[in-house]
C-alpha cells in the first residue's frame, strides 16, 4: 500500500523534486495572480506558432493552467508515494517528470500571460 510519507520525503530525489515543483507552483500562481485582473475583456488562452492565437476566453479561464499543474502534482506524487515501496526507480521518475512538466508549464504561463499584458 502507501509508504510512510516521512521516509518517502527523506529520499533526496523525492524531496528535491517536491521542492522544485513547489517553487514552480508558487511562480505560476503568483505570476497569474499579479498580472491578470478580473474584467469583462477576453484573454488569449492558447497561442500556436503556425496559426497564432487559436483560443480566446474569459479572464478566469487562464487559471486552468496552474490548476492543471496542481492536479498533475497531486496525481504524480500520489502515484510516486504508492509505488515507492516496490519500485523506487519508478517513484523517482514520476517525481522527476513532475518537475519537468512544471518547467514547461511555467514557460507556457509566462508566454501566455505575456501575450495578454
Amino acid at each position: 500500500m502507501f509508504y510512510n510519507p516521512k521516509l518517502f520525503l527523506k529520499d533526496y530525489w523525492n524531496l528535491s523534486s517536491l521542492a522544485g515543483v513547489a517553487l514552480a507552483q508558487i511562480f505560476i500562481w503568483g505570476y497569474v495572480l499579479l498580472n491578470i485582473r478580473p474584467g469583462n475583456g477576453q484573454l488569449f488562452l492558447h497561442y500556436n506558432v503556425i496559426f497564432g492565437v487559436d483560443l480566446i476566453g474569459e479572464w478566469w479561464q487562464i487559471y486552468y493552467l496552474p490548476l492543471a499543474g496542481l492536479m498533475v502534482l497531486l496525481a504524480n506524487f500520489g502515484l510516486s508515494l504508492f509505488f515507492y515501496r516496490n519500485d523506487k526507480i519508478l517513484a523517482r521518475l514520476l517525481s522527476f517528470f513532475t518537475v519537468f512538466f512544471h518547467i514547461f508549464l511555467a514557460i507556457a504561463v509566462y508566454l501566455i500571460v505575456g501575450k495578454n499584458i
